[in-house]
Order: C-alpha cells, then structure tokens, then sequence
C-alpha cells in the first residue's frame, strides 16, 4: 500500500513539474524583456527576469550554492517520502509533494539555464517576480507549518522525538 502512496505523490510532483516548466516556457517564448504586460489589472502583472539569486535576488550569481543546498534537501525529502498518507497525514503529503515539485522545478532553470525563470508579480503592492515553482514551495511552506502545528504531522514527528 506505501508503494501506491509513493507513486501517487511522485504523479503529482511529476504533474507540478510539468506545470511550472510549461508555464516559464509559454512565458519566455512569447513575451519581451522590459515589458509589463497587466495580466490581471490590480491582481497580477507579467515580466520576465532572469534571476540568478533566491528570493528578491538574494545571493545572486552563487548557483553553485542553491546546487548544494538543493541536492541536500532533495535526500531529504526523499527519505520523508516514507511518511506520505494521504488518508491519515494529507496535508503533510500534499505539503511535500508541493516542496518537492518546487524545489526540482527551479533546480531544473539553475542546472540548464544559470538562472531561474521569474515572471510574475502582484500589481497592487511592490514584491518579487516569482514562478509557479516558488508559489509551490511557498504554499508548500506553509501547509507544512500548519500540518505540524496542528494536524496529524505534528502529532507523528511528536511521538517519533
């Protein structure tokens, strides 16, 4: 029975992939740099970036750093992969695959490319072009925090200590 909730959850983080690496080349094919393009006036806006650094450009151009970090988390999540449940730890399940998925999404832009594929950003408040990839890992994130604080994974990771 683990087997299929393994192979269920790498579908999904195939699926998530697939998405956000559709989304970034559907981008990048048909727009044009220094433009902004009002995808949903007062919600969303379209621009391409190249960024070579994490969040709001931080560390930029140490890829060889985010490589590190990535293959390292990448052993771990797969060894959490052993608790997937979607009937008894869904959120957490959902959360990792999310992680996951995010994580390789962006590791692909970095190994391929030498950067990662940003392109949208909120057109009502001054924030950081970001990629369906990071919107997974952010919601990701935060399911997980939710999970552990007061779902089933808090409860699990609490007995195990």
């Amino acid at each position: 029975m683990k087997h299929k909730e393994i192979f269920i959850s790498i579908v999904i983080i195939i699926i998530l992939i697939i998405i956000d690496q559709l989304t970034k080349l559907i981008a990048f094919k048909n727009l044009e740099y220094d433009v902004t393009y009002k995808c949903v006036p007062g919600l969303f806006k379209v621009q391409l970036v190249k960024n070579t650094g994490a969040a709001f450009g931080i560390l930029s151009g140490k890829m060889w750093f985010f490589n590190i970090i990535t293959i390292i988390s990448l052993f771990i999540f797969a060894f959490l992969m052993k608790d997937v449940n979607f009937a008894k730890a869904s959120i957490f399940t959902v959360s990792l695959c999310m992680i996951i998925s995010g994580t390789i999404g962006n590791f692909i832009d970095r190994v391929l490319l030498g950067y990662v594929r940003d392109f949208l950003t909120f057109d009502f408040v001054n924030f950081a072009v970001f990629n369906f990839a990071d919107v997974c890992l952010t919601v990701g994130v935060v399911l997980l925090i939710f999970d552990y604080i007061f779902g089933a994974t808090g409860e699990l990771w609490k007995k195990s200590i």
